[in-house]
């Protein structure tokens, strides 16, 4: 589980230079947070925040260890895909519209369990807040770490929860 909680290289699949969406936080959060390879994803863009951004999964050189998905639920299945060909170990998918909106994203999100048993691909999420660890310090999420403040110290006590929004 270390690509999730110590990766050497992350892929922010749905990042962007609007500062009103959540993939920008993502990737801002990783630039601010984050001292490995970022490698934001979008075809829209050739460049975001200084950092070359890649067409698709398969443009990024290297091969991350991590993905962060910010992309619509009805684009994530093929994504999760693509990162299992390229041997990327984990994912995590902070879309929303997976069970929480019902039948059609339970078939989605049943779609990407049978993908993660056949590959072997780990998934965080979907519809999740991602990670936020105080101990390194990292930002793996939407969240606005303005917000937790003075929460980022490294401590003894550790929380793993299950949320939408906490």
């Amino acid at each position: 589980m270390d690509f999730f909680f110590q990766p050497k290289a992350i892929a922010v699949v749905g990042a962007t230079p609007n500062p009103a969406k959540g993939g920008f936080a993502i990737l801002k959060n990783l630039i601010n947070t984050f001292k490995g390879q970022i490698y934001p994803v979008n075809p829209r863009y050739k460049e975001i925040e200084g950092l070359t951004c890649y067409p698709t999964i398969h443009a990024v050189p290297g091969k991350p260890d991590l993905a962060i998905l910010f992309i619509s639920a009805d684009q994530v299945l093929e994504s999760v895909g693509v990162c299992a060909e390229k041997n990327i170990p984990g994912v995590i998918i902070q879309s929303g519209g997976f069970s929480e909106i019902g039948c059609d994203g339970e078939r989605i999100q049943s779609q990407l369990a049978n993908l993660a048993r056949e590959t072997g691909i780990r998934i965080w999420g979907p519809n999740c807040m991602g990670l936020v660890d105080g101990k390194n310090g990292f930002v793996f999420s939407f969240t606005d770490p303005q917000i937790l403040g003075a929460l980022l110290q490294p401590g003894p006590v550790s929380l793993v929860v299950q949320s939408g929004m906490l």
